[in-house]
């Protein structure tokens, strides 16, 4: 069974970001098929991992050809961490477009700013990992300002360091703003334990814009959609999640 070294700098409240585990799955599964690139991922996320280290990554062939679908499953000392299932390959060419969304609502990168000093400290490595820039009107709702009238978030994402956007912060960054709920005021936790993202083939131009859309939250479950586009506008990835509702412990 391969081990792959998990990276703690993509930690967020102590634990490593569902969005990166993703990545992590797709990131094998390519190379498993000798680099072809993702085109779907589906997630299920079983328990919470935490910190630096090794883990297992089993990966089971389930289809060859000029899409190749995988099974792959992660596990760290003998505890199933998640399972996911990937496709990967090169779809047929087609001259036939749709392309019906509403564009990205956000102004320009230069004109976004940080989510704030609470978004930094010991298990927030992930946000000293990515540059994460949010719309003004919704950081400042995330802050405490003036609620969101409705559970979405719109921001920017790109490597602190400078690096230039990969297939692999393509496929994390549906699950890297921070939850839709706290824009509206409303504390608790959103953990994710499902989802299903598709990445469109295509270069990435320039920083990736995200715009995350609560729909429902109703008896503790929550349902979620994100859409990711780079520079030029072209969408890059989609997805669809499944989260649980925590509320904040009472005192």
């Amino acid at each position: 069974m391969p081990v792959i070294e998990l990276d703690e700098a993509w930690s967020i409240k102590g634990h490593l970001n569902g969005g990166y585990l993703a990545a992590v799955a797709g990131q094998a599964a390519s190379e498993f098929f000798d680099g072809a690139p993702v085109l779907t991922l589906s997630a299920h996320y079983l328990e919470v991992i935490r910190g630096q280290g090794s883990a297992d990554i089993e990966i089971t062939p389930l289809r060859t050809g000029r899409l190749c679908t995988a099974r792959l499953t992660l596990s760290r000392d003998n505890v199933l961490v998640a399972e996911f299932i990937a496709t990967v390959g090169s779809p047929r060419i087609s001259d036939v477009v749709i392309d019906d969304i509403d564009p990205f609502d956000g102004p320009a990168w230069d004109q976004c700013g940080s989510p704030g000093p609470a978004w930094s400290g010991p298990g927030m490595e992930l946000l000293e990992t990515l540059d994460v820039r949010l719309k003004p009107t919704d950081g400042s709702a995330l802050m405490g300002g003036q609620p969101s009238a409705h559970p979405v978030i719109n921001g920017w994402v790109s490597y602190s360091d400078g690096r230039a956007v990969d297939p692999f912060l393509v496929m994390a960054s549906w699950d890297v703003l921070p939850p839709t709920i706290w824009c509206m005021g409303i504390p608790g936790n959103i953990p994710t334990v499902a989802a299903q993202i598709v990445v469109y083939p295509g270069e990435v131009v320039g920083r990736l814009a995200s715009r995350v859309r609560g729909q429902f939250l109703r008896d503790g479950i929550m349902d979620e959609t994100a859409v990711v586009w780079d520079e030029t506008g072209r969408v890059c990835a989609t997805s669809r999640q499944t989260a649980v509702y925590v509320p904040p412990r009472q005192s």
